[in-house]
């Protein structure tokens, strides 16, 4: 119902923001010697556009004008790496409690224990995603017992 409701919400917002007409131009500057220039219009106006920025943490200019809507982002992504043969997380995943009776479907318990090894207190931040195998679904009571 999430995904009725945020598309619903889309296409509400496309069309009260929809002009035949619109045209834009985006142009981002710096001090250093850096210019990129976009223009949207209705033939463009659903591809992503992007360029890097040269120089991060940096001061930037954007100018827009025309008319029309348009949706900029900035994004910025980094990763610290690890020196050779570290690793900053341990790993182990397990199952146990496993069923697999004929008149019911296979049931199993996933253990899953990660901590973190690094030399730092704190690791700052983690996302572990854990996927299920083809054809299984979460026993929606078992997921309350997820420990963070």
């Amino acid at each position: 119902q999430d995904t009725v409701i945020a598309l619903q919400a889309l296409a509400a917002y496309g069309e009260a923001t929809y002009n035949s007409a619109s045209q834009n131009g985006v142009k981002i500057t710096s001090k250093k010697p850096f210019e990129a220039v976009f223009f949207v219009n209705n033939e463009n106006r659903l591809l992503v556009q992007q360029t890097p920025l040269p120089e991060v943490p940096g001061k930037y200019s954007l100018t827009v004008n025309g008319s029309g809507c348009i949706f900029m982002q900035t994004a910025l992504r980094y990763n610290i790496h690890l020196p050779e043969g570290s690793s900053g997380f341990l790993l182990s995943v397990q199952t146990s409690n496993a069923s697999c009776p004929q008149d019911r479907p296979a049931k199993f318990d996933i253990v899953l224990i990660s901590s973190y090894t690094g030399k730092r207190s704190s690791s700052n931040m983690i996302i572990i995603d854990v996927k299920m195998l083809s054809g299984f679904v979460p026993v929606k009571p078992s997921l309350d017992k997820v420990n963070l």
